[in-house]
């Protein structure tokens, strides 16, 4: 009898400190990171400028990565871009386009350090960027250029003395 009234007592404590019958919390929402750019189909020549940016909410560093579509739906990791970066909600982070072939499905992953959150920017492209059209100050006047050839003719560069100024 007297174990019966214990267990009444510790049961009864243990309601007490509970509250009965509490709302229910909701738990926060899950860490998630972000990757802003580069954009979508953009095209990154080896050896250029990528800029990327990411949104966040770990709190930790994180690795950036160049990663590129495996072809059976994920990705494999190529080139280490970052180590250690910011763990500031909004960041971004200037790199090199590592010597990478040329080709598409390129994405930058960024992972946070601690608890592998990841994020990917949109797929891009590694490679020349493509021509816009004739170059910028092709002259069709007479010269000795071919017919069809791309840039400007010889006599395009020379100044009005007959001296080219370079």
């Amino acid at each position: 009898m007297l174990r019966n009234r214990i267990l009444s007592v510790t049961a009864a404590s243990l309601l007490v400190s509970l509250g009965g019958a509490a709302p229910a919390v909701s738990e926060p929402p899950a860490a998630t990171i972000t990757v802003t750019s580069p954009a979508a189909d953009s095209v990154h020549p080896v050896n250029s400028s990528l800029f990327v940016g990411w949104r966040n909410d770990t709190g930790q560093e994180v690795d950036v990565w160049l990663a590129q579509d495996d072809g059976s739906g994920g990705t494999r990791r190529l080139f280490k871009l970052a180590s250690k970066a910011s763990s500031k909600p909004t960041s971004e982070l200037v790199t090199a386009v590592p010597p990478a072939p040329d080709g598409t499905g390129y994405t930058v992953e960024v992972t946070a350090r601690d608890t592998g959150v990841r994020g990917y920017s949109a797929p891009f492209e590694v490679g020349p960027v493509p021509a816009a059209g004739p170059v910028v100050g092709t002259s069709t006047g007479s010269g000795s250029g071919s017919a069809g050839a791309q840039g400007p003719s010889p006599s395009w560069f020379q100044t009005q003395d007959g001296h080219s100024p370079r």
